[in-house]
């Protein structure tokens, strides 16, 4: 049976070639993800912790020398090492920063960890020492002069020393830079110099847990982490990009199944003559859908095998743009039994079952009847299909409706209202036809007639082919209009919130330095400046969250509404919002705080985007309690000569120096990237569907070589057949793109509608974008087909049914 199976798709190997690459990326997709996650989680966990316990504030404040001489007494600790850490920011000879912002630190210099293998170790505020991964990827000497941004500073230093250290943070692409311990603890815990953690090793006889659990016992303000769930929690991070990418390779699996299941149906029609054959000497039913299974399982595994390679080959790509250094290049991990075992279940798993239907059918061909051209589906069978498809998709689409605000309920409801639609394509197809049959006859003439009853012939076929294209273009539609709608809503806000000519803000994981308002004041053509800083200000019970600000420039710079008092007494005084004056029972005059009361001088309303429920001047809050936001800045003269202005004496490139329409951009566009990544994901599945539609073009055309030959005997030209096959390509893509994009629009359009201010807006010029590729991948997919059927000689064509 093996022989028999191979021989047919040798003989059929161009019809098997589509679905085949369909599975190749599918499981590439799936080996890809899992063989990179397991690389980062091998490279995150093959770094060795010379720890067992790391305790840190619960109140994530740093902890003073008393706290750290508390913890040498708790029973079970072997050995203390304080440790004083936090964001820091290595700028190269460009300018610009070096290594992965989020992974980015600074650290106490400790000579037993860090094994210096140039130069010194730090010595005083002005010097710091690089692992040497950053020192090679910067190109620093020992006495290079080295700019380094910390608390949103930026400060030249000399490069003391280089280091050596395995540390997750240089594993996952940061940088490291060494500050003397006293340095470090007045920069990461200005004022006080405390420590931000300290690392325990066990006394002999104890273990991890228990120590962790003695420290929080004996010293409750702490918490603790053993070093095994501190490796746990840095690998999951690995996790989460592999189990993102496993969502859109299921997405390309599901689209490869149509394709899969479509190709092995048509294969049947086309030998059904063949299956009756084996029929009529005796092969029984069971036979022919083993026969059927045989050739699924050998394109299975054929494809598996391929995509395995091709996945790996994935993973090395993605290692190489998300480089991992730990002084030896992990090395990738693609023969686990995981990945193996995902590999070949998703592969020929969904290639079996693809074809599992297609098969039966196969087997259930009477040999009388096979001998016959292939029979249509019955209006019956068909009718049960449109009532289930109907019932699904109503279901589907309630749930998406009802599950406004509720993601849950939208997150079932989606993949239900697709299935219906799925069941329902045949039906779509006869409809959309027979709207499209007098349009297409008065503008394409007799060719249009023609595509329009060969995509009705097999509505069943048709449906399937659309299917394919249509799950890829719903999820591009049901996570662009999301994206589209918040990028608006960004937009809206940026405009509204604030009067700011210029505006600074600090990348993720950085800060804005205390005197970073003080320097941009003195550029010229700044007129007024604030930075916006948040503090807590103690009250009898609880705490009120306040906004520090330039109180002589807030009123310029953003739109409030006065309504009881005057601002004009904000610098001794504080200012609350309405609403939070109201619920605690406040007026001008009242006294707000605990320790130094401030006088109430003015209530107000300010847009919600603003963000504050009370405003103080920066002078009443200790600098210590202060962190920074962002600086709004109102210019005299041209804003773009004002930014450039600033940007050239902040000199800072974790601070993003924007003018107002820069910044309204910005906001606009800062989900592009990710839509982008999406897209990027997504292709695979957009691909696949417009494989399908090539190979149902591809493969119907086989079966009507007699048919072709026919029209051109009364009378067809050979561009007439090419263009009702395009027409009948394009009219397939089209299906699936309307059911696809508006399924899309439904379910984004009802999952930004459940959140609070947000106005669904359907992005036209994608959507229309997506139709134009539609109807490219229609014209495509019928080129090869129409070249071919229009170069076979007409009585050729008419002597036979296939080719």
């Amino acid at each position: 049976m093996i022989r028999v199976a191979w021989r047919s798709m040798t003989d059929n190997r161009m019809r098997f070639l589509l679905p085949a690459i369909a599975i190749v990326f599918g499981v590439a997709f799936v080996t890809g993800s899992l063989v990179y996650g397991d690389t980062v989680r091998a490279a995150v966990q093959g770094v060795p912790k010379d720890f067992d316990v790391q305790v840190d504030q619960r109140d994530n404040n740093a902890m003073s020398p008393a706290t750290i001489e508390q913890l040498r007494g708790v029973a079970g600790v072997g050995g203390v090492r304080p440790v004083a850490e936090g964001p820091a920011f290595l700028v190269g000879k460009d300018g610009k920063l070096v290594g992965t912002p989020g992974s980015d630190g600074g650290i106490g210099f400790d000579p037993q960890r860090h094994k210096l293998i140039g130069g010194t170790a730090p010595a005083g505020p002005d010097e710091v020492a690089l692992d040497k991964w950053a020192a090679q990827r910067t190109g620093y000497q020992v006495g290079d002069k080295v700019r380094v941004v910390v608390a949103g500073t930026a400060r030249n230093v000399r490069l003391a020393g280089v280091f050596d250290f395995e540390n997750t943070r240089i594993v996952q692409g940061g940088t490291l830079v060494a500050f003397a311990d006293a340095t470090a603890r007045e920069l990461f815990d200005p004022g006080k110099g405390g420590y931000t953690s300290a690392l325990l090793t066990v006394a002999p006889g104890t273990s991890q847990q228990a120590l962790a659990t003695a420290v929080v016992k004996a010293l409750p303000g702490l918490r603790s982490y053993t070093a095994d769930e501190l490796t746990r929690l840095e690998a999951s991070d690995g996790d989460k990009l592999t189990m993102i990418l496993l969502i859109f390779a299921g997405v390309a699996l599901f689209s490869s199944a149509f394709l899969v299941a479509n190709t092995f149906t048509m294969l049947a029609a086309a030998r059904a003559r063949e299956h009756a054959l084996l029929r009529a000497i005796g092969a029984g039913r069971r036979y022919v859908l083993r026969m059927v299974l045989t050739e699924a399982t050998l394109l299975g595994v054929a494809a598996t095998v391929l995509g395995y390679l091709l996945g790996v080959g994935g993973a090395a790509v993605l290692k190489s743009q998300f480089a991992v250094f730990d002084g030896s290049p992990v090395p990738l991990q693609p023969f686990t039994p995981t990945t193996l075992f995902a590999a070949f279940g998703v592969g020929l798993g969904v290639t079996l079952l693809a074809a599992y239907l297609p098969a039966r059918r196969a087997a259930a061909i009477p040999p009388i009847a096979a001998l016959r051209t292939g029979l249509p589906p019955t209006g019956k069978s068909l009718r049960r299909r449109n009532i289930a498809g109907l019932v699904v998709t109503t279901i589907g689409t309630l749930m998406v409706v009802l599950g406004r605000g509720e993601q849950t309920m939208i997150y079932l409801g989606a993949p239900t209202m697709l299935i219906g639609l799925i069941i329902l394509t045949p039906l779509l197809a006869s409809g959309l036809t027979s709207v499209l049959r007098g349009p297409l006859t008065r503008i394409a003439g007799l060719a249009g007639t023609l595509a329009v009853e060969n995509t009705r012939r097999n509505p069943r076929r048709t449906g399937a082919t659309a299917s394919a294209l249509m799950i890829g273009l719903s999820v591009c539609a049901a996570v662009t209009v999301p994206i589209a709608s918040i990028s608006a809503k960004s937009a809206e806000t940026a405009k509204s919130w604030n009067n700011a000519d210029v505006r600074v803000e600090a990348l993720p994981f950085a800060d804005i330095g205390p005197g970073v308002a003080d320097e941009i004041a003195k550029v010229p053509g700044v007129e007024h400046v604030t930075a916006l800083r948040r503090a807590l200000l103690p009250l009898d019970k609880g705490d009120l969250e306040v906004t520090a600000v330039n109180a002589g420039a807030i009123g310029a710079l953003v739109p409030l509404t006065i309504r009881e008092g005057s601002l004009d007494q904000l610098g001794t005084g504080v200012a609350v919002a309405s609403s939070v004056a109201a619920e605690r029972g406040w007026t001008v005059g009242s006294k707000v705080g605990k320790e130094k009361p401030l006088t109430l001088v003015a209530t107000f309303d300010a847009p919600e985007e603003f963000g504050a429920e009370a405003l103080v001047d920066t002078a009443n809050i200790p600098a210590d309690e202060l962190w920074n936001r962002e600086v709004l800045i109102k210019a005299s003269g041209p804003a773009e000569k004002v930014r450039d202005g600033i940007r050239s004496a902040l000199d800072n490139p974790v601070l993003v120096v924007q003018t107002r329409d820069e910044y309204v951009e910005s906001q606009a566009a800062q989900f592009d990237l990710y839509l982008n990544l999406l897209y990027a994901m997504l292709s695979v599945s957009v691909l696949i569907g417009a494989m399908s539609v090539v190979n149902t073009m591809t493969m119907s055309t086989m079966e009507r070589i007699r048919e072709i030959g026919l029209l051109r005997a009364v009378g067809l030209g050979r561009s007439q057949v090419g263009a009702v096959l395009r027409i009948e390509s394009v009219i397939i893509a089209v299906i699936g793109a309307l059911a696809g994009v508006v399924s899309g629009c439904v379910i984004g359009a009802m999952t930004v509608s459940g959140q609070a201010n947000t106005t669904p807006v359907l992005p036209w010029d994608r959507l229309a974008v997506f139709m134009a590729i539609t109807v490219a991948i229609g014209v495509a997919a019928a080129f090869v087909p129409a070249r071919r059927a229009v170069r076979i000689p007409i009585l050729t064509a008419i002597k036979t049914d296939t080719e």
